[in-house]
């Protein structure tokens, strides 16, 4: 999924001062920054191999990732491709200030451009923020109830079809 396209900038409002906000494609090193920055186990979910990531910038540091890999849907759907969201994060500091909506605003585009049938994602009922986020960016909500590693997880998988 090679699709790279040239840096996005934007810009958000956090204290009342205008803050800017680069968004660009995630190569090796970017990958390697995030997962300094924001840790080892959100570096562990950037697929690049099979998939693609956009990265937030406040300056040089990361503030915001998303991670989609390309999955096929199992039969009798044939030939038929999702994005699936491996990880979405913002930083504490720089949230709801629409920068995860941006993420995913980038990738719902990213997605179309590889002609995918939808986007889907999963979300633990304690990520409080993303819930919302999703129904608001038109996301179709299922409760679920799943099981990594034998532990309980309540949360919703979300997706909208492209």
């Amino acid at each position: 999924m090679a699709d790279r396209r040239p840096e996005l900038t934007g810009f958000s409002i956090r204290d009342g001062d205008m803050m800017d906000i680069r968004y660009t494609d995630c190569d090796d090193d970017t990958k390697r920054r995030v997962a300094s920055a924001m840790g080892e186990v959100i570096g562990r979910h950037i697929r690049l191999e099979d998939g693609f990531a956009f990265a937030a910038l406040d300056g040089d540091r990361p503030v915001g990732i998303i991670a989609v890999y390309r999955r096929r849907l199992p039969p009798p759907l044939l030939q038929t491709d999702e994005g699936f969201i491996n990880i979405i994060e913002v930083s504490e500091g720089y949230r709801r200030q629409g920068i995860g909506t941006r993420l995913v605003e980038l990738s719902l585009e990213r997605c179309r451009a590889l002609r995918l049938h939808q986007v889907r994602a999963w979300s633990s009922e304690d990520k409080t923020e993303a819930i919302p986020m999703w129904k608001a960016l038109g996301f179709a909500l299922c409760p679920a109830t799943e099981h990594p590693r034998g532990l309980e997880v309540k949360g919703y998988f979300v997706a909208r079809q492209l």
